[in-house]
């Protein structure tokens, strides 16, 4: 079997016909771009690394503010909490400042990347030591998503695990679980219908 050339490709695109195509892409597209679930998780992360803002439980909404006047609390809480994306000029910004307070040698492209899209589509630019805190977090994650799916009789294959894993480490640091003694029995009905909601 050949390899197809450009001139192959363009004769099959004037077969399918334009009306064809933009049939195939309207089928192909999105209607908004896919949630960056745990983004909130990594971007807090960054500012616990870079060390410029009290934590997350103390007050960080309202310092960010101060970063820049322009920005809104409404937004900055999405930012933080909840899973949105800054607009691409302000995240850049972000990233590249807080990067800058960062000891040794990172990329802030490749920060940039990996708080969007996470690991393992971007390897974390974080080093192992550095990295503990976040690995204490996802171990967290990992008892509790256990705990959930045994309590509530939920078949793993009836989830995707890394999405609803990925929530699970969004609603922790919604609710200020940061240890495994944070985690109370009256979590587990919140978490349930956070990590699995009913369609």
């Amino acid at each position: 079997m050949g390899i197809r050339t450009v001139a192959d490709k363009q004769g099959a695109g004037e077969e399918e016909g334009v009306t064809g195509l933009a049939a195939t892409y309207e089928r192909l597209a999105d209607k908004e771009l896919p949630a960056a679930l745990g983004f909130s998780a990594r971007l807090n992360m960054l500012f616990d690394l870079a060390a410029v803002l009290p934590p997350q439980n103390a007050g960080r909404v309202t310092a960010m503010l101060t970063l820049n006047e322009q920005w809104r609390e409404s937004d900055v809480r999405q930012w933080l909490q909840k899973d949105v994306l800054p607009p691409r000029l302000e995240l850049h910004n972000l990233v590249k400042f807080l990067v800058a307070r960062l000891e040794g040698r990172h990329d802030p492209q490749q920060w940039e990347a990996f708080l969007v899209y996470g690991s393992p589509v971007v390897s974390s630019p974080v080093n192992h030591v550095l990295y503990r805190e976040d690995q204490n977090r996802k171990n967290i994650a990992t008892m509790i998503f256990a705990r959930i799916t045994e309590r509530y009789n939920i078949a793993p294959s009836s989830y995707d695990a890394e999405e609803v894993f990925q929530r699970c480490l969004t609603f922790m640091q919604k609710m200020n679980i940061y240890e495994m003694r944070d985690f109370q029995p009256g979590h587990m009905e919140p978490f349930k219908n956070f990590l699995f909601p009913q369609e």
